[in-house]
Formats: C-alpha cells, sequence, structure tokens
C-alpha cells in the first residue's frame, strides 16, 4: 500500500544522507509491526525517509517500475514470493540502489545465496539496530560506485573525443589544399560517429548556402552534391549565433516545413553545427542518421563543435588572401548599390522621391539663381553691356504628378504581379517621353512624377503631357492580358513664392487630385484656387472626425405616406450636422466626402443606432405606432463590410425593436458594382425580415432585368421624375413613371415616390396605383419631438392595413 510521508526531524546532520532531503525507501514487508519497528530504528537515528509499503509481488514490481527510491529494506519470506525475487525486480527497473534484506532467520546458504544475487546486506529481524549504521554504509558505497562510474566514464568519453580529434587535426597538418582537408573530415566524423552521412556546406557564388563535401561512404553522393539547405536557412539566425541544432524528425514541437524536408530526405535525426570565425559565418557541418533516431549526447555535440571550430579556421586561412584581393573591389561595388538603392525605385529603377526631391531642390536654387542673375544685371546703371536675354537664361520648370487611374482595379483582378509588371511598362513609356535632361520618378504605389526643366511656358509641359496620354492609350500586354490603362496628371509651374521642392509636389498632386475629380484621363494645371479648395477639404475632413467625437450630427425624419389611405406608413431617417460655425449643414454638403475619406462607415452605424432608437421610443409611448417602419441609408462603402447582418441585428436587439420595423435603403450602384456581395446581404437580411428598398430608381443604370434576381421589397421613384410630371412638355416622363409602377407592382414590389410636392402629382400618383409617397406636399422632414407631436394624431395604418 502507499502510505503518507513520514519525516523525523534530525538533531544531527546523518552520514547516511548527502542532502537535506528525506531518504525515499521502499518497505517489502508484509507484517504492519515489522514496519513499524524498522521506521523506529531510523526515527532513534535520526534518518529522516519518506516510505512505500509493498506487501505483494504486484505492488512491488508496480512501485520500483513507477518510482524512483534510494534503498529498498525487503523481508526474505512473503506471501507468494521471496526476497530474491524482490530483487529481480528493482533490477528490471534498472535502479542501482541499496537492497538490504531484513528477515527472522537465515541460514548460511541462503545468506550467501542472496549475496551472490547482488543484495547489499542483511540483517536479522532480532537485530534491527544494526539497520541505521548498515543502510547508511551501503548507501556510502554506492555513492562512491556512482562516482567511480562516472569518472571512468568521462575519461573514457574524453580519450575517444580526443582520439578523433587528434584524427582530423593530423589530417589537416598533412595537407594545405582545403578540399583535402574538409573531404577528410567529413569521411572521420562519420565513421567515428556512425551516423549516415556528414555534410560539409559553404556559401556558393550565389550566396546560398550549398553542400561542397559529403563523407564518401554516404548513399545518394551525386544527388545532395551542390544542393541548397533548408535546413540551414530555416535556422538561419540562430546559426549566425554560433549555436548548434538538434532534433529528431517525430519531436512533437518541429514545425512541420521542417518535418517535410526531414522527411524528402530520409533523415530521422541531425544535429547542425555552423563553421564560425571570429564572428564571420562561413557555413556548417551537418550530420544525418537516416535508419533510426539518434539522441544526440553533449559528447557528440562537444565534440563537432570542436572539429568545426578547426574547420573554421582551415577555411578561414584558405579565403585569407582572396579575401584581402577582393575586399577593395566589392566594397565599392558595395557602396555603389546601396547608393543606387537609396535613391532609386527598386520595381521600375526609376529615381525615387529622395532623389526626385534632390534634383527638384537643385532646379529651384538653379532656378532662382538665374533669376536674380538677370534681374541684378539688368538694373545695374554702371554696366554698358546690353540687358540679357532671359531667353537664353530660362529659369522656369515644371513639375507633372501622374497617378494611373483605375490601377486598383488591375490588381485586385489581375493579382500585383501583374500590376508590378504593369507599372514597369508604364516606367518605360513615361522614359520614352522625356526630353534630354528631364526626370522621371516613382513616388510609391502608382504614383509618378516629372520635373521638365528648361521650359518656356506652361505649353511646353502640356505638350509632355499629350505625348504620355497618347503613348498610354496604346494597350499594354500582360500575361496574355490585353490592358487599357490611362493616367490623371496634375501641373504645377515653377514661380517666385515657391521655396522649398516639396510645395511644388504638393501643387502638382493637388492639380492631378482635380484632374481625377473632373472625370480622369486628362490633365489640370495648379491654379492658388485649388490649394485653398484642398484646404477646405481638410478642414471638413477635421471638422468630420470631431463632429462624430462631439455628437453633433442630429436626425430629422421624413414621413412616408399610404396615397391611399393618407397614413403614416413609417419614416426616412435623414442626417443633418449642427456645425458649431456654419449652422445647420444638409447632407449634400458632406456625405459624398465622409464617403471618400472613409468615415461613411461610422456615420451610418450612428444614424442605423439612433434612428431604431428613435422609433422604439415611439412605439413605446404610442401603442398604435406598432407597425410603423423606419427607413435607413447604407452607402456603398457600408455595404462592403464583411459583418454588416450582425451589426444590424446588435443594433435592432439594443433597440428592442422587431426587424420588420427596419427597412435598409440602398442605390442601384451597390447592386449592380457588388452583386455578389449583395445577394448575400440582401438574402441574409430578407432571412431576418428585414426589407430593403431601391433608393433613387431610375437615375443610375435603369437596368430592370436584375430587380428579379435579388429579394427586394420596395422602389423608390426618384425625385427628378416626380417633378417632371407637372411639365406638359415632358409628357413621356409620365409613361415612364407609369412602367415603373406597373413593372414594381407584377414584381410584387411595393412603390414609394419621392419629392411629391404638388397636388397634381399626388393625383397622378394615385390614379396609378402607386402604393406610397413622400415629399414637401405630404409633410416636410421634422424632428423627433416633432414627430411625437403628430403621432398624437393617430394618423397611422391599422394592423389591418
Amino acid at each position: 500500500m502507499r502510505n503518507s510521508t513520514s519525516e523525523f526531524d534530525p538533531s544531527k546532520e546523518s552520514q547516511a544522507q548527502s542532502s537535506h532531503k528525506p531518504l525515499h525507501i521502499l518497505i517489502v514487508e508484509d507484517v504492519v509491526l515489522d514496519v513499524e519497528l524498522t521506521l523506529l530504528e531510523l526515527r532513534s537515528a535520526n534518518i529522516s525517509v519518506t516510505y512505500d509499503i509493498a506487501s505483494t509481488a504486484d505492488e512491488c514490481m508496480r512501485y520500483v517500475q513507477e518510482h524512483i527510491y534510494d534503498a529498498v529494506l525487503s523481508d526474505y519470506r512473503l506471501p507468494n514470493f521471496n526476497g530474491l525475487q524482490a530483487l529481480k525486480y528493482v533490477r528490471e527497473s534498472e535502479q542501482d540502489i541499496p537492497f538490504i534484506l531484513i528477515t527472522g532467520s537465515l541460514g548460511e546458504e541462503s545468506a550467501v545465496e542472496c549475496i551472490k544475487a547482488g543484495m547489499t546486506d542483511y540483517i536479522l529481524k532480532d537485530r534491527l539496530f544494526r539497520l541505521p549504521s548498515v543502510l547508511e554504509r551501503a548507501l556510502q558505497e554506492f555513492e562512491l560506485r556512482r562516482q567511480q562510474k562516472e569518472a571512468i566514464a568521462r575519461i573514457e568519453q574524453q580519450a575517444w573525443r580526443e582520439a578523433i580529434i587528434n584524427r582530423i587535426v593530423q589530417s589537416m597538418r598533412e595537407t594545405l589544399v582545403l578540399e583535402d582537408v574538409l573531404q577528410t573530415t567529413a569521411n572521420l566524423l562519420q565513421e567515428s560517429l556512425q551516423v549516415s552521412r556528414c555534410l560539409i556546406f559553404q556559401k556558393a557564388e550565389d550566396q546560398k548556402i550549398r553542400v561542397r563535401y559529403i563523407s564518401e561512404n554516404s548513399k545518394d553522393k551525386a544527388l545532395i552534391s551542390d544542393m541548397t539547405c533548408e535546413f540551414f536557412d530555416f535556422y538561419h539566425e540562430v546559426l549566425h549565433q554560433g549555436q548548434q541544432v538538434v532534433f529528431n524528425q517525430n519531436d512533437l514541437n518541429l514545425d512541420p516545413q521542417i518535418c517535410r524536408v526531414a522527411q524528402e530526405h530520409s533523415v530521422l535525426s541531425i544535429m547542425i553545427t555552423p563553421l564560425i570565425y571570429q564572428n564571420n559565418y562561413l557555413g556548417g557541418i551537418s550530420l544525418h542518421q537516416c535508419d533510426r533516431e539518434h539522441n544526440w549526447s553533449e559528447n557528440e555535440m562537444s565534440l563537432v563543435k570542436a572539429i568545426t571550430d578547426q574547420c573554421a579556421i582551415a577555411i578561414h586561412q584558405a579565403e585569407l588572401y582572396q579575401s584581402v584581393q577582393n575586399e577593395l573591389k566589392e566594397r565599392k561595388k558595395m557602396e555603389d548599390q546601396l547608393r543606387h538603392d537609396a535613391f532609386h525605385d527598386a520595381l521600375t529603377g526609376l529615381p525615387n522621391r529622395a532623389l526626385f526631391l534632390d534634383r527638384l531642390s537643385h532646379a529651384l536654387h538653379l532656378s532662382r539663381r538665374r533669376s536674380h542673375l538677370i534681374a541684378t544685371h539688368n538694373l545695374n546703371d554702371e554696366t554698358s553691356s546690353p540687358p540679357i536675354d532671359s531667353s537664353y537664361l530660362s529659369e522656369q520648370f515644371g513639375v507633372l504628378f501622374l497617378d494611373l487611374d483605375r490601377f486598383k482595379m488591375i490588381n485586385d483582378s489581375l493579382g500585383h504581379l501583374a500590376g508590378d509588371k504593369l507599372l514597369k511598362c508604364v516606367a518605360n513609356r513615361l522614359i520614352e517621353c522625356l526630353r534630354t535632361g528631364d526626370t522621371v520618378a516613382r513616388l510609391g504605389g502608382d504614383e509618378f512624377v516629372m520635373l521638365l526643366e528648361d521650359v518656356t511656358d506652361v505649353n511646353d509641359v502640356i505638350e509632355v503631357a499629350q505625348r504620355i496620354q497618347k503613348s498610354l492609350k496604346v494597350p499594354i500586354l500582360i500575361d496574355s492580358n490585353e490592358i487599357f490603362v490611362s493616367t490623371s496628371i496634375g501641373i504645377a509651374l515653377n514661380s517666385d513664392e515657391y521655396s522649398q521642392p516639396d510645395q511644388l509636389l504638393r501643387d502638382a498632386d493637388i492639380a492631378m487630385y482635380r484632374a481625377k475629380d473632373q472625370g480622369r484621363d486628362r490633365y489640370e494645371v495648379f491654379n492658388p484656387v485649388m490649394h485653398t479648395e484642398a484646404l477646405k477639404k481638410l478642414r471638413l475632413e477635421n471638422d468630420l472626425r470631431r463632429a462624430i467625437e462631439r455628437n453633433e450630427f442630429r436626425l430629422q425624419y421624413q414621413p412616408i405616406v399610404s396615397l391611399k389611405s393618407r397614413h403614416i406608413l413609417g419614416f426616412e431617417a435623414l442626417i443633418r450636422w449642427q456645425h458649431p460655425e456654419k449652422g445647420l449643414v444638409y447632407p449634400s454638403e458632406f456625405i459624398a466626402f465622409a464617403e471618400d475619406v472613409g468615415l461613411i462607415v461610422e456615420i451610418d452605424l450612428w444614424v442605423l443606432r439612433e434612428a431604431c432608437m428613435q422609433l422604439r421610443t415611439w412605439q413605446n409611448l404610442f401603442p398604435h405606432a406598432q407597425n410603423l417602419v423606419m427607413n435607413v441609408n447604407l452607402s456603398a462603402r457600408q455595404f462592403t463590410q464583411s459583418d454588416l447582418t450582425s451589426q444590424i441585428e446588435q443594433i435592432l436587439r439594443q433597440a428592442n425593436l422587431d426587424n420588420i420595423c427596419l427597412k435598409i435603403e440602398i442605390t442601384e450602384r451597390i447592386l449592380i458594382e457588388k452583386t455578389s456581395l449583395a445577394t448575400k446581404i440582401l438574402t441574409e437580411l430578407s432571412d431576418l425580415q428585414i426589407h430593403t428598398c431601391i433608393d433613387d430608381f431610375g437615375t443610375g443604370y435603369s437596368s430592370l432585368s436584375y430587380l428579379h434576381r435579388f429579394p427586394i421589397h420596395t422602389l423608390k421613384i426618384d425625385r427628378s421624375f416626380i417633378l417632371r410630371l407637372d411639365n406638359e412638355y415632358e409628357g413621356n416622363n409620365g409613361e415612364i413613371v407609369k412602367a415603373i409602377i406597373d413593372l414594381a407592382i407584377n414584381l410584387g414590389l411595393n412603390v414609394v415616390a419621392e419629392g411629391v410636392e404638388t397636388a397634381y402629382q399626388l393625383e397622378f400618383l394615385k390614379s396609378n396605383n402607386c402604393h406610397a409617397g413622400q415629399g414637401f406636399y405630404l409633410f416636410q422632414p421634422l424632428n423627433a419631438d416633432a414627430i411625437a407631436e403628430l403621432l398624437k394624431t393617430k394618423i397611422v395604418p391599422t394592423s389591418e392595413e
């Protein structure tokens, strides 16, 4: 049985204990009283122990297999087995510990048999007082024997290690040829350590670590020679630090990549030792065991480390002369390359921003110096020479800022590799458009800049811009794909207002964005008004960000009315911005910009959350308003969010609003440009019983064929069609509205007319079965309090409508 720990605090240090920890012993005894007497004797001698008691053969065998002991105290005669069998179990567990027999009576023949079998000593139970001294002596003898074995093993290992090292060092001394030295080293290491193969790796001319020497008795020598080593690449940093790498293929924490490489080369165990001389990484020696796993010992690792140190010295001495000869040449080559890389784009080889700004700065200084020279010469009254003609000292130059149109679409559709190839082709065409002395650089991405020096006026710069556009109209063939590319170009001319090169670059950039805003594939020349507008946009962006933080947005709600019953069916949430300086700002002045700068997503979610919370508030105040629906617009950027549906669900839960009370409004553009994503999200919303509405229908793609492909509930006819209903000269407009209504009804969709401003418009829509409308003739957008007052009149549909 397993006993709890029994520790006796000694009054003095016992010689039987080499540490302060209690001895852990196994007592093989079936008589409880004898166990207690044994422990009493140990206690009286101040020997602290923990113990286990085995009374059967099974217990004895299990204990010695599962636990490590300092000694075994065993009776001779036990039920169904004896002390010799207990000794056998201890031997099988490979525990080399004292085994002391404690018996009541033992004949001379039995005593001799026990000692021959390997028992340490025996004690008669009637002389149990001898146990402490016998145990202490046995422990001392076993400790001395263990130390002797370790000393002999160390001596033998050291002798073995030195013999191998001496053989390899001697072979190194016999030849000065580096190839012979390393080949002999590989052969002797394989032979001495009895491994499957020994490989020596060195840096090749391509700077990759490759196999240079293979032990001659290795298999597959021809296949291995000159191979690169993925092991070296993977453990690159560790080896550079001078550390050895050892592992077995079956190590649980081994990287899958290394497992794969080991399997490919049939390697079960490996040791990699770097060749380093004076912190110079020269390669390494790799030992492979292919027929079995090899647990590398500290002695083996130390041996190989010592040998690699000798090899590193030999390699260094052989390469020293050549290294000295090549050092200056390589250093100059490296410096030239570093200087080139620091000032050139890695992809196209064009100058980069740093070099371009340096040349632009030089042009700016040169221009100012020439301008000063002309002015000084012409104003000097003392000179009799004629004035200098400024045409001979032109101080004007221009900067072109180019950005490829829709380059992101090319990257997304064909991949970044194709995009890089396209950028290289564009760079080559730009170079062809240059005049002598001009500079083209790549700033990054799809942005390029040009410096055109010695220009007479803006027409010289425009001529180059037109030449670039003409050059790019020729399609570019990339991986069998014919790509048409265009560019938007901004032009800035030098003037006295510029003192820094980045100012010119900034204004050319501003002009380029104006070209993009004006429809792309064009050029624009910078003027100060553009800078003012850019600052205005920057202030607008800053104000928008603060508006979100300071909660400056407000919502108004425009009722949507049933044209048949004149009951309110719901509301469209309309955002307003209560600007601290400008007052109330309408969405037409900031929504498109918010979408451009990426703020629209946060604004959309705020509108959705506020509108849902407000509708729920009205429903709590007015029980008859439970069927009202809140329409909320979502931007195209919001519709690209993968977690949109879950965000809407979360907002509805927070507002405690039924899903059926929310209707999401989107534009036709989203359905056409993002068809697969729109289908996914609209289907998810439909499954949640959240209806969707196509806003401003008829102004976008006006493609009626797609309506049946999406789970759409409502069409909103754009206000531009409704406005023209009153114009007698546009009678065909009424037919268009009728056609939209008829189509929607045939598809099972509701129709809402936006911008109902007159009685005639209302009657026309009502007579043509338009389901609902909204506009100033019905209701203006109102704040939440005004809507609450309106709802008190109960002009809402009943549950039967």
